[in-house]
């Protein structure tokens, strides 16, 4: 039951991990990465890969036999990766600066690219590797046993282990080989093995506290008697098995991949340091728990290798049994796949393809299949491994335990460490020694330690009475011995020199010592010159501060700024040689300049192989003809655009082909052809750039434009520009479109204006005619009964009345024309002492009837506004502070402010609440007042004036002070105004003839009662005929409405009148309309205008005027008066 819940664990999990990889990998390719602290984690966790189930299951079996030697197997990672993270920093720095994919690249790029390091190493890790994979599948085999022993009578352990390496071969062949490029950036593959090194690390802690729960229970003094540890276990043996897993950390396939191919940056961060050797503290230490339990209370018979899964057998918890079983199967898979991904790589590359794909290597051979072809290769090789891993597994798996078959496969890898040790830290090694030491240190291996572990002799030469040990020292001796002397023997190459100054010349990632030199700004400009011209030379040099001299020394600053420049040109470390040798006066050494150069043509080629990229993928087609005009270059999207044949679109065909081909396809005749063709060969070869768009007979248009290339040739781009055309058509279409129904819009708009103009001037004229009427018969009532008080009072509450009507119908007017844009201001030049006098004028009696104190302040101001909006704004202002202020005064004045003055309305009435402000400027809103007149309209009225004169109007309010409203304006000038004439008064309107022209029947019976009134012989007419009728000879004084019957206006009539008189007497306009209209015929007739419902004080007072200039000189004195 267990066994079966086993495997479908393991199946779960397996499918788990192809889940996350896959989520993973999918991320990386949508440019979603981890964050830096993140990828830190899971990078050092991923070195981890190095826990396999030797150390999971054959280091408990190791300190349950052997003691303290199981300690080698953790101490050497720690060390190297503390100790000696120096080194490790360096080859992670130089594993990225060369793109190394395995440790076979590496080593091959450091010896001079030589393929035969590259081959060799190549097939000494996959015969060292061998012993390891075959203990991934002995010990998966065997702890599959042990979960149900019963199972070895149906089922042999050989059965099982073939089974669970075909499992394992199909899962690296799915996961760890899923594309063919790429090398070193399998995200999905990183977080899967960080992930599996978390489960194997859960399942010992786990495993170990267990164990610790059995201790406590076992009889005191058992566990002393049972350890296996002693301090005589610190002996050569342990000493040679912490020098080989120290060389492993670093050298076998599985963990350079991890630690340096799978890196994603070339600095090594503080987490990647601490991280795996805590990983591999807290291990050892679980492991001391789990050997004492187990040698307490296992049977003596126990495999020692088996402890990790029979102790939570043996007590009876099946759940810490699969979990461990779990563990152990992590660490199995984790060691499979990722060995898998990296031998299979360097096997492909190293061993297959030189042999296989020569030709499409060399650029012979068709290279369209190849990435294909390889990643099919490449997961052959995936199984052959498994398959010979097992073949191992079967001819020593029975002879050998897990630690035996690794420390086997540690001493294979420790072959490397001499080449990788010295390579990063001398440079006199050469691609002869490498050779020879590998050779030697592995013929010393197979014949040392691998014969005798087949056949189980004593090995032919020792010097030790430990295999491993005298094993492992002769041959990393013979390696070092045949490397010293292969080099030194060995002719050393440019290439060899010049990797190893790369190698070993060049200082790891981080802070750079500040540079000391003699040289001058001059001789950095000169530098400068050679590389990235004299322009940009001059123009960095000036960037870095102004006043620099030729003479003046060069800075740390300025050399760092050069070495940055450089740089760009021949990659960060030849710069970084070249300004070192240069500020210091050295040569550059021979192989400095051969890896400068080297790293120079390797940044060449990727930007080459980037531009052709580019070239190939632009949405326009490219053509390059040389000097001779023949086509040298092309791109794929040119022979697309018009269909060139093959033999057309080869290099050497002439230019002059081309263009003829293309200009028979359009249909064009065969002379115009020859002529077109001999001009653009013209422009060609004079180097004159040409633009120019044709449409082609399918109905495209293409956009061609030719520029001369540097040192002779032409190139010419092609571009496509048919949608785009089409599309400006449409938008140009679009525009007319929208600007015809724009216009019609704003036809309909204006007609609408006018309407609403002309419908509004009717209104005025037809709604104010009645109360004028009204207002007249009300003031003749008024004296008839004159001296009966009661009827006096009823007769002045008529006529307030009939004033509050004509003031709402006259706002809302006004209101209706402000939105509706029919006014437009009228700027000029505006006394602003005039407008207080009016207002004065204006408001007296009002304030007086009210006890109120009005006062106003004189002032020299002149502004550029319009007069009656302005005044209309401050007669608001100020009609609202008298409506509101019960006792006290209010004053008018104007206060300066820079270049503005401030017409000021101040009041002592109740004050405005700060939330109440804005409020109160909208419409039908109104303050708290004792009276019932005021609609709320007044303040409303104020803001659109305001907003049209483009003035602010400032408002300041105390609650239970009083408040001020200010309008800011802009001061033309200062100056008073010279004094009017006094205007002479008649003493008496008696007898004096007043003519009186209106349409309306009831407005002249309610003016010539109220004239009549006065004492005046009045004469009434309705039109020009009936006035000439009644009137043969000018009246006294002519008072006129505007708008009369039909087209007919008062200026008209009274103009006709005058001719027929031959005389022009005073005229007063007596008209509803507050327009401009009236204000202009009024100043056409010689007349003062009179808004209806008028004052009858006003009327009065006019006609007196009227009469008083009448009787004298006949004076014209044009004004306006609005009540």
């Amino acid at each position: 039951m267990l066994f079966g819940t086993a495997i479908a664990a393991a199946t779960l999990y397996l499918a788990g991990l192809f889940w996350l990889a896959a989520r993973q990998d999918r991320a990386a390719d949508a440019g979603r990465t981890l964050p830096p602290r993140q990828r830190d984690w899971v990078y050092g966790l991923s070195l981890a890969v190095y826990c396999t189930s030797w150390t999971f299951f054959g280091g408990v079996g190791t300190a349950a036999t052997a003691g303290w030697h199981y300690l080698s197997i953790y101490l050497g990672p720690i060390l190297v990766f503390t100790l000696g993270f120096g080194l490790v920093r360096r080859i992670l720095a130089q594993a990225k600066a060369q793109h190394s994919t395995s440790i076979a690249d590496f080593l091959s790029a450091r010896y001079g690219k030589s393929a035969v390091v590259a081959a060799l190493v190549s097939l000494i890790a996959t015969v060292g590797s061998l012993p390891y994979m075959a203990l991934q599948l002995q010990s998966v085999g065997s702890s599959l046993l042990a979960l149900d022993p019963g199972l070895e009578a149906s089922v042999t352990t050989d059965e099982l282990v073939l089974l669970v390496a075909g499992s394992m071969a199909l899962f690296a062949i799915l996961f760890g080989s899923r594309r063919g490029d790429r090398s070193g950036d399998n995200s999905g593959l990183v977080i899967t093995i960080a992930v599996e090194s978390i489960v194997k690390l859960v399942a010992l802690v786990a495993l170990a506290a267990f164990a610790l729960v059995l201790l406590m229970g076992a009889p005191q003094g058992l566990t002393q008697a049972v350890s296996p540890f002693s301090a005589l276990q610190l002996d050569a043996r342990f000493a040679i098995l912490t020098l080989t897993s120290a060389c492993a950390a670093l050298c076998l396939p599985r963990q350079f991949h991890m630690a340096f191919v799978e890196a994603q940056t070339d600095r090594a961060t503080p987490t990647m340091r601490w991280l795996f050797p805590a990983y591999l503290v807290v291990t050892s230490l679980v492991i001391v728990p789990i050997v004492l339990a187990g040698l307490s209370i296992l049977p003596e018979s126990t495999n020692a290798d088996m402890i990790v899964m029979a102790l939570p057998l043996a007590g009876g918890s099946d759940a810490l049994a699969l979990l461990v079983f779990i563990g152990g199967f992590s660490a199995s898979t984790g060691m499979i796949v990722v060995a898998s991904v990296a031998l299979s790589t360097m096997i492909t590359n190293d061993l297959i393809s030189p042999l296989l794909f020569r030709r499409e290597l060399t650029g012979s051979g068709d290279r369209t299949r190849l990435a294909a072809r390889l990643l099919m290769v490449r997961r052959l090789v995936i199984a052959g491994l498994l398959f010979f891993a097992y073949l191992f597994y079967l001819g020593f798996g029975a002879a050998a335990n897990l630690a035996g078959l690794g420390t086997l496969a540690f001493a294979a890898t420790a072959q490397f460490a001499p080449g990788l040790v010295i390579g990063m830290t001398n440079r006199h090694g050469n691609k002869v020694g490498m050779v020879s030491g590998l050779a030697a240190g592995f013929a010393c291996w197979l014949v040392l330690l691998i014969y005798p572990a087949a056949t189980g002799q004593a090995p032919i030469f020792s010097i030790h009475p430990d295999m491993l040990v005298s094993g492992v020292i002769l041959s990393l001796g013979a390696n070092v011995a045949a490397f010293w002397f292969g080099s030194a023997v060995g002719r050393e190459t440019l290439v060899d020199a010049a990797q190893a100054a790369a190698f070993v010349g060049a200082a790891a990632p981080g802070g750079r010592p500040a540079f000391t030199t003699a040289k001058r700004i001059a001789d950095i400009r000169l530098l400068l010159a050679q590389f990235v011209g004299r322009r940009r030379a001059r123009a960095s040099l000036e960037a870095m501060g102004n006043g620099l001299r030729d003479s003046d020394p060069a800075s740390p600053e300025i050399l760092s700024m050069a070495e940055r420049l450089i740089a760009g040109v021949v990659g960060s470390s030849s710069a970084r040689m070249l300004i070192t040798s240069w500020s210091q006066g050295d040569p550059v050494p021979l192989e400095q300049v051969v890896a400068m150069f080297d790293e120079t043509n390797r940044r060449l080629t990727f930007s080459g192989d980037l531009l052709r990229l580019a070239i190939e993928n632009i949405d326009q087609g490219v053509a390059l003809v040389d000097a001779e005009m023949k086509l040298v270059a092309w791109n794929s999207r040119y022979q697309e655009m018009f269909a060139l044949p093959d033999h057309l679109a080869s290099v050497g065909t002439s230019i002059a082909d081309l263009i003829r081909y293309n200009l028979q396809q359009s249909g064009m005749p065969e002379e115009e052809i020859e002529e077109q063709v001999a001009r653009r060969l013209d422009h060609m070869r004079a180097g004159r750039q040409h633009r120019l768009e044709r449409e082609q007979p399918d109905g495209r248009i293409m956009r061609i434009v030719g520029n001369p290339a540097p040192g002779g040739g032409y190139v010419t781009s092609y571009s496509d520009v048919t949608a785009d055309r089409r599309a400006e058509q449409a938008l140009e279409q679009k525009v007319a479109d929208r600007t015809r129904q724009l216009s019609e819009a704003n036809a309909a708009l204006e007609a609408a204006t006018r309407s609403k103009t002309r419908f509004l001037a009717a209104a005025s004229h037809d709604l104010i005619q009645p109360l004028n009427a009204a207002r007249l018969f009300a003031s003749a009532l008024g004296e008839e009964v004159r001296g009966r008080d009661q009827l006096v009072r009823l007769v002045r509450d008529l006529d307030g009345s009939i004033s509050s009507a004509d003031r709402v119908i006259r706002t809302l007017l006004d209101i209706s024309k402000l939105d509706g844009g029919g006014i437009e201001p009228r700027p000029e030049p505006v006394a602003l002492n005039d407008i207080l006098d009016e207002m004065e004028r204006e408001f007296a009696l009002q304030a007086r009837d009210k006890g109120l104190d009005l006062r106003r302040v004189h002032t020299s101001a002149w502004v550029t506004t319009d007069r009656g909006l302005l005044t209309s704004v401050v007669r608001n202002l100020t009609s609202n502070a008298i409506r509101y202020t019960r006792r006290g005064g209010v004053l008018l004045g104007v206060r300066p402010s820079g270049d503005e003055v401030e017409l000021c309305v101040y009041d002592t009435g109740p004050g405005i609440a700060d939330e109440d402000v804005e409020r109160l400027f909208d419409e039908f809103e109104r303050g708290e007042s004792g009276d019932r007149e005021g609609l709320g309209l007044g303040l409303a009225i104020v803001r659109r004036i305001a907003s049209l004169l483009r003035v602010e109007v400032v408002t300041r309010s105390v609650e239970g002070s009083g408040s001020r409203f200010a309008v800011r304006l802009p001061v033309l000038r200062r100056g008073a105004r010279a004094a009017p004439e006094r205007m002479r008064r008649a003493s008496t309107l008696l007898d004096a003839n007043v003519l009186v022209v209106d349409n309306d029947p009831s407005a002249l019976d309610a003016t010539a009662a109220l004239l009549g009134k006065w004492g005046l012989r009045v004469l009434c007419a309705s039109g020009k005929q009936e006035a000439l009728a009644v009137a043969p000879t000018a009246p006294d004084v002519v008072i006129m409405d505007f708008r009369l019957d039909g087209r007919d206006r008062g200026d008209g009539v009274f103009e006709d009148l005058c001719r027929v008189w031959k005389a022009r007497p005073p005229a007063i306009l007596l008209t509803a309309e507050a327009s401009d209209e009236t204000g202009q015929a009024a100043e056409r007739m010689g007349a003062n205008r009179l808004l209806k419902p008028s004052s009858p004080a006003a009327l009065r007072a006019l006609i007196s005027d009227c009469v008083a200039r009448g009787a004298t000189t006949g004076q014209r004195d044009v004004g306006s008066a609005i009540s």
